[in-house]
């Protein structure tokens, strides 16, 4: 019989889980999956890690049902034994939390130089027809930007500043400590999130100090795409978003010497396209 834990999970629950279930004379596949909505509708990617000869047995069904990168690969590989699979998915995860802070960052720079969400979301898709940027998360950020109530307000201007987690970014944050590689931006990344779930005591803190001095900030004169701020910002983004994939992917390749995962990670990070 065959197992397969579709949901995220700790890696190392999952190597135990693994290794329980083979002593049992059992298979199993921790996969994670990654897409949403979106994924449910068109093909998510898939993080598959666990009994090799279980993914040999069920490959044609999850590489069919697999979204497909711009080259028809499916976005899916065996990353390895154990809990690899999970692993990647909790990297992966944090990974993103990493780019939709940066995003977020970029948000704010360009609204304290003036910017209106249209005009911000006119920055962006330039950005995206330039091709280096193009994803999925800028594509959401500028659908964000643009997006208005029922009245004409933008949609921003009324959304909780509170969000969730889900562990994955906290797992992540805390297993490059303990294996001492460097993650500045993906552990600012959880640590940002973090603070948003303390509301109640910033609206306090608010109060307590209701005249904090603020420094001015310099408005663009051109609040076009072609103005130099956005250009020198386009290259800040550019090299953040670098920075966070190369400190994801270090994280997996020393996790991998401690754990023995056998990943490929070239052939894994070809399934983050989705």
């Amino acid at each position: 019989d065959i197992i397969i834990d579709t949901g995220n999970a700790n890696f190392k629950d999952q190597g135990r889980r693994a290794a329980q279930l083979e002593s049992q004379g059992l298979r199993f596949l921790g996969m994670g999956i990654s897409g949403g909505e979106e994924g449910a509708r068109k093909g998510p990617a898939f993080f598959p890690g666990g009994t090799p000869s279980v993914w040999e047995e069920v490959r044609p069904i999850v590489e069919a049902a697999a979204a497909k990168a711009e080259d028809g690969r499916p976005c899916v590989t065996f990353n390895g034994k154990g809990g690899a699979g999970s692993c990647v998915k909790m990297y992966h995860n944090a990974g993103e939390y990493a780019v939709l802070q940066i995003w977020g960052e970029a948000y704010n720079v360009l609204l304290a130089l003036g910017f209106n969400n249209d005009q911000i979301a006119d920055v962006f898709e330039s950005w995206r027809a330039d091709g280096f940027l193009k994803s999925y998360m800028l594509d959401i950020s500028t659908a964000a930007c643009r997006a208005r109530e029922k009245g004409g307000n933008y949609l921003s201007e009324k959304v909780k500043d509170r969000i969730g987690s889900k562990g994955t970014g906290l797992w992540s944050a805390q297993e490059a400590l303990e294996v001492g590689v460097p993650a500045p931006s993906l552990n600012m990344a959880v640590i940002s999130r973090q603070m948003t779930m303390y509301k109640e005591e910033r609206i306090e803190n608010s109060k307590a100090f209701p005249n904090f001095p603020r420094g001015t900030s310099e408005q663009a004169k051109d609040k076009s795409p072609n103005s130099p701020e956005a250009k020198q910002l386009f290259h800040a983004v550019s090299l953040s978003i670098i920075a966070s994939y190369a400190q994801m992917f270090q994280c997996l390749r020393e996790l991998d010497k401690v754990y023995g995962f056998g990943l490929n990670l070239p052939a894994t990070i070809a399934t983050f396209r989705a």
